[in-house]
């Protein structure tokens, strides 16, 4: 018997009700739900649900099938009423499996993994902040993003940073609100040392959602992950088509 894992928002009463008719739905198809052992996990929700999920099976590489509930929905593959389908060709074995590179940060003896992006910010109102990469560069701004090509879409393409292709291996680093104007987004294929050499209330997050404060003096090492985010495709994905109708990319005025 196929093990399936449901994730999903517990705290959306709808959501939730909907996901209680989803694990009835997979064991009346036969499958077991839970965590264990699964072989791949259906979320239900937005991209912050994908995002979380992505984090929490990355260990051990299960596969993701993203249902759009949520906001957005750049990374999710389906909508609700396309899951029984979904779940057909994935009996069949028609669908591909996409491989998404992630990201990590060490620091003071923690790591925290992102599929999107691991930011350095302020808090609140507090003043601007100073951050040197070793070997880079000094920045004197409201804080640095480092993302992935998957979350180069994301918190980077507002702060001016560019977009890659989904299968690029880089990273981007794009600074908030830099106080020099010759400061520019750099793509970067090696692991970076940062440290915070000026400011107060000052934060690392993965996806906006795991969070560690900093103090003045310490270092964090940025670096590509070892670990991956599996999706489950079941047609060709198409990146650019998406960007064009999420943010407008490219359509003439």
């Amino acid at each position: 018997m196929t093990t399936v894992q449901v994730i999903y928002k517990k705290e959306d009463k709808l959501i939730a009700g909907t996901a209680a008719q989803v694990v009835k739905e997979l064991k009346a198809k036969g499958y077991k739900v839970g965590g264990q052992g699964a072989k791949f996990a259906v979320t239900l929700g937005g991209d912050g649900t994908t995002l979380r999920a992505a984090r929490l099976l990355a260990k051990n590489g299960t596969p993701i099938l993203s249902v759009h509930m949520g906001g957005v929905g750049f990374l999710t593959e389906i909508e609700l009423r396309q899951l029984s389908e979904a779940l057909a060709l994935i009996k069949r074995g028609k669908y591909k499996l996409d491989e998404r590179t992630m990201i990590e940060a060490q620091t003071a003896g923690k790591t925290l993994i992102a599929l999107n992006d691991l930011v350095i910010s302020k808090s609140g109102i507090a003043r601007v902040i100073r951050l040197e990469i070793a070997g880079l560069a000094e920045y004197v701004a409201d804080g640095l993003i480092f993302s992935t090509a998957s979350g180069s879409t994301a918190y980077n393409l507002s702060a001016g940073g560019p977009i890659l292709a989904p299968d690029a291996q880089s990273l981007v680093i794009s600074a908030i609100c830099p106080h020099s104007v010759s400061i520019r987004p750099l793509v970067i294929d090696r692991p970076v040392d940062v440290t915070l050499t000026r400011g107060k209330e000052v934060y690392l997050t993965a996806d906006g959602q795991q969070v560690i404060a900093l103090s003045e003096g310490q270092k964090i090492r940025v670096q590509k992950s070892k670990l991956h985010a599996r999706f489950i495709r079941l047609k060709e994905y198409p990146f650019f088509e998406r960007v064009r109708a999420t943010f407008g990319f490219g359509k003439r005025n």
